[in-house]
């Protein structure tokens, strides 16, 4: 028998983003103001949690995490996302994080394996 449930192999994108607020929020919501010699310690903090919350969960899927800090100076941020893999089982979902001094855009691939 499959030790995973259908339902398990497909890319669950509302569970992930909450796994995904849940991380940055923890870190940033109360981090003011910009301060850029700390944000690589952000960014590292942001995408290990993440990572260690969804891979804790067990599911069949490598993840790939990705974040992205800067100051917020009013300009636009613009990203782009492509990728050719199964459209059945496979999926990605990005959560935005703004404050009055920063922007930090995080995305969650997850691929079927």
């Amino acid at each position: 028998m499959d030790e995973f449930g259908e339902g398990d192999r497909t890319f669950n994108q509302e569970e992930v983003q909450l796994v995904v607020k849940e991380s940055v929020e923890t870190v940033l919501q109360t981090t003011t103001p910009f301060t850029h010699a700390k944000v690589a310690l952000w960014q590292a903090t942001i995408v290990e949690n993440a990572l260690k919350r969804l891979a804790a969960q067990n599911k069949p899927f490598k993840y790939v995490v990705t974040c992205m800090i800067s100051q917020n100076t009013g300009g636009a941020t613009h990203t782009a996302h492509t990728c050719f893999w199964d459209a059945e089982t496979d999926g990605f979902t990005k959560y935005r994080f703004e404050n009055p001094t920063m922007v930090c855009l995080t995305t969650v691939y997850g691929m079927g394996i």
